[in-house]
């Protein structure tokens, strides 16, 4: 259903190359080759970052499978065990996601009926010889009170041999009860000279939008978002002319879900560049020469006034939601943010 994956992408338990938070697999290696095993950890950072690839590649290594020398965490990729894992076979190996497989739809929150799936998992003889079971809970943000309390029971009293992974955009979505029981294991995003070392090809406009997470610039590679970003250029950074064809078109392709996500977000990205080129700062430029451009649209406007269109952005997002026809959702974007620009 790919709520604990990136559409468009192998799922996390299937991929076995991970790039980029060396410091972090290291740390997890280090932890392995102890003789006593920490039985929770957080794994924290933005989403596509490979904090669900990270906590599959542990689990693999734990279970047994046997390494691989391409890194300290690589497993044999024809090993039972790595087989076993990516197709959901492995029955020391228990995941709980906002997906419900006996009603086969995505629920609000991770249900305290997932968790305590997950944790039944536990009462049952191992299948490995060292007795050891990994649980992964993807992602802990959507969890709610009752799940919490449920997983929190197994934190104060973890069974031998279990390892237990909460995944999470942000640590402070956490109850402070769970989280002072876990080992946190924060993941970064990568530079963008790591992120071209990695990625098979790229443009400016998906860097930027990736932000450094390598699973999101792999799922932005199928879409157009250079041609998506040269239209809004052309159209934003050739004010006061902004042409109108220009504008016509990205209503058009907001017709794709997907596609008006990703026009969203680079009107959003293009506020916050602008404003901050013209207050001096430094920007990531998608086209060259962009830094002047957009200086010379932003320096003599108010930076209170570039914010109050930021917002009003986030606010016409969620009434798209609200089923608003997304491409006059779109029109109404920049006409919001053209009107920011005028100097008066």
């Amino acid at each position: 259903m790919g709520v604990d994956s990136i559409d468009g992408l192998p799922h996390p338990r299937e991929t076995l190359q991970f790039f980029g938070n060396e410091a972090a697999e290291l740390a997890l290696y280090n932890a392995l080759q102890t003789a006593k095993m920490h039985h929770a950890w957080i794994f924290t950072g933005p989403k596509g970052v490979g904090k669900a690839t990270l906590a599959y590649r542990f689990a693999r290594r734990y279970l047994g499978a046997k390494p691989s020398d391409e890194s300290p965490l690589s497993s044999y990729e024809h090993d039972p065990i790595v087989a076993k894992i990516a197709n959901g076979s492995l029955g020391d190996l228990k995941t709980a996601t906002r997906y419900d497989p006996d009603a086969e739809t995505v629920k609000r929150d991770v249900s305290v009926a997932a968790i305590r799936q997950l944790t039944n998992m536990f009462s049952l003889k191992s299948s490995n010889e060292f007795g050891r079971r990994v649980a992964i809970i993807d992602s802990v943000d959507d969890l709610r009170d009752a799940g919490a309390n449920a997983l929190l029971k197994t934190l104060e009293e973890p069974p031998k041999g279990a390892v237990i992974i909460l995944i999470a955009n942000s640590l402070g979505s956490i109850l402070p009860t769970i989280r002072s029981r876990c080992r946190a294991l924060s993941l970064k995003p990568m530079s963008d000279m790591e992120m071209k070392q990695y990625l098979p090809k790229y443009n400016y406009a998906q860097l930027t939008m990736a932000n450094g997470c390598y699973g999101r610039a792999l799922a932005l590679d199928k879409y157009d978002v250079d041609g998506v970003y040269n239209l809004i250029a052309g159209y934003l950074n050739t004010f006061p002319n902004c042409p109108m064809g220009k504008a016509f078109s990205l209503a058009d392709m907001a017709r794709d879900e997907d596609v008006f996500e990703i026009i969203f977000e680079l009107l959003s990205n293009w506020i916050y560049r602008a404003t901050n080129a013209g207050t001096g700062g430094d920007i990531k430029e998608i086209e060259v020469g962009e830094s002047a451009a957009l200086a010379r649209l932003t320096s003599r406007i108010p930076k209170e006034k570039l914010f109050k269109a930021w917002q009003s952005l986030q606010d016409l997002r969620g009434a798209v939601a609200n089923n608003l026809d997304k491409g006059a959702a779109i029109l109404e974007a920049l006409k919001i943010i053209k009107k920011s620009l005028e100097n008066k």
